[in-house]
């Protein structure tokens, strides 16, 4: 019996052993494994390093709030566009140009261009802008703008909402001082009805191309433009006027002024008269007054 029993403690220890053994090799598989793992997350890793840094760097820049004050020519626009952008000052002319659809909106049926319904305001130039949406947005503010301008006088005046908008050109390149707006588009309502020339500089200005000071050439001008020559309105706006203008063009301060002149003084500001001879007389008081400015 004692021999048996030396044997089942020998044939124990070799299953220990064996025991041993399974659980090393289990935990050399386990390691292994764990390394494997670590080495392929850290191969990963590296290769999504590698990739990030391929990758070029996207900036988007941001878009370009562009304003067109009150009171701009399309050229004048364009050279803006132009200045201030990527987008092609001279696409804008084209687009904007004499044609079908400036006849449409002055209900004419000669070609006209878009001058007058290019609304002033300030529009975001993103990298997706073209020069047509750009022109679009244009049409679009004027139209909600001057869709809510009540024409009930104009047209009492016999005047169309395009002679409405021709006369607006005209407030906005003549006044500075907002209160003198509705004045202004008086004068001229007046000087219509009397069948008077208007005579308003700033047509001829239009017409020579350039807002500058007039020569005795220049005010000779064969152009329909020129108001200081030929009288009733100028054939289409000759500048792209404000939502202010634009409502005392629909809505002037009604007196008995049929003139007007600068004073000259600095304050931007008007002197105004009934007579050819009142009128004589503030004029030679606003050439004194610029005299006397240092």
């Amino acid at each position: 019996m004692s021999g048996r029993g030396d044997w089942q403690r020998r044939d124990v220890r070799r299953a220990d052993g064996r025991r041993r053994r399974g659980r090393l090799r289990l935990v050399g598989v386990v390691v292994v494994l764990a390394a494997v793992v670590i080495a392929a997350a850290a191969a990963l890793e590296h290769r999504r390093d590698a990739a990030a840094d391929a990758t070029p760097t996207v900036t988007v820049a941001p878009p370009i709030r562009l304003t067109f004050p009150e009171g701009l020519r399309r050229e004048d626009m364009a050279r803006l566009l132009a200045e201030k952008t990527n987008l092609s000052g001279q696409e804008y002319l084209d687009l904007t140009g004499p044609g079908p659809k400036g006849a449409e909106r002055a209900g004419t049926a000669r070609a006209a261009s878009l001058e007058g319904f290019l609304f002033p305001a300030t529009y975001e130039i993103g990298t997706e802008t073209t020069v047509s949406y750009l022109i679009d947005q244009q049409l679009a503010a004027f139209d909600g703008k001057f869709g809510n301008v009540r024409m009930t006088f104009a047209k009492s005046r016999n005047l169309t909402p395009y002679d409405v908008l021709i006369i607006a050109s005209m407030v906005e390149r003549e006044v500075v001082d907002p209160a003198e707006r509705p004045l202004v588009a008086g004068v001229i309502y007046n000087r219509l009805k009397r069948k008077m020339r208007l005579d308003i500089d700033a047509t001829v200005q239009y017409a020579v191309g350039e807002w500058r000071e007039l020569t005795a050439k220049d005010l000779a001008s064969d152009s329909p433009y020129n108001t200081r020559k030929f009288a009733g309105l100028p054939p289409g706006p000759i500048a792209n006027p404000g939502l202010a203008s634009i409502e005392a063009a629909a809505r002037p301060k009604q007196s008995a002024f049929l003139y007007y002149v600068a004073r000259e003084d600095g304050t931007n500001r008007h002197y105004f008269a009934t007579t050819i001879d009142a009128f004589e007389t503030l004029k030679s008081r606003a050439r004194a007054n610029a005299a006397a400015r240092p």
